[in-house]
């Protein structure tokens, strides 16, 4: 009964440091964003980019968040391969993009990436 004692006192006076509580938000988080812009001008396009993530077998069609800007991964670890493309302009591809979860493990944490998109020769944007 003493060894009870000892081990819930313990736990009164340093639970919060032993079991720490975790409150996570119902905030959707994207593990990957990003930003396309042409490589000569530094704007952002003015073609509509899209994008393309793949881990393994699983395969995601970014989704446009505005002007030169894509998202994706929501909510999903990995390690990602993307490509982007945009009209006029070659692809733009990195390999081995590695999302993870927050410390907490609630959300992913998001990669923030540039593509520095080459227009194809002959066109001017």
């Amino acid at each position: 009964m003493r060894r009870f004692a000892i081990v819930l006192s313990a736990l009164l006076v340093h639970g919060c440091d032993l079991f720490p509580i975790v409150v996570c938000t119902d905030q959707l988080v994207y593990g990957i964003e990003v930003t396309v812009r042409d490589s000569t001008t530094g704007e952002l396009l003015t073609s509509d980019p899209t994008g393309v993530l793949t881990d393994g077998v699983y395969r995601e069609t970014m989704e446009a968040i505005g002007p030169g800007s894509l998202w994706g991964a929501p909510e999903r670890p990995g390690t990602y391969d993307i490509e982007i493309t945009a009209q006029g302009y070659r692809p733009w591809n990195r390999q081995g993009v590695e999302v993870v979860m927050d410390r907490d493990g609630c959300h992913v944490e998001t990669v923030e990436l540039e593509a520095r998109m080459v227009a194809l020769a002959g066109h001017h944007y």
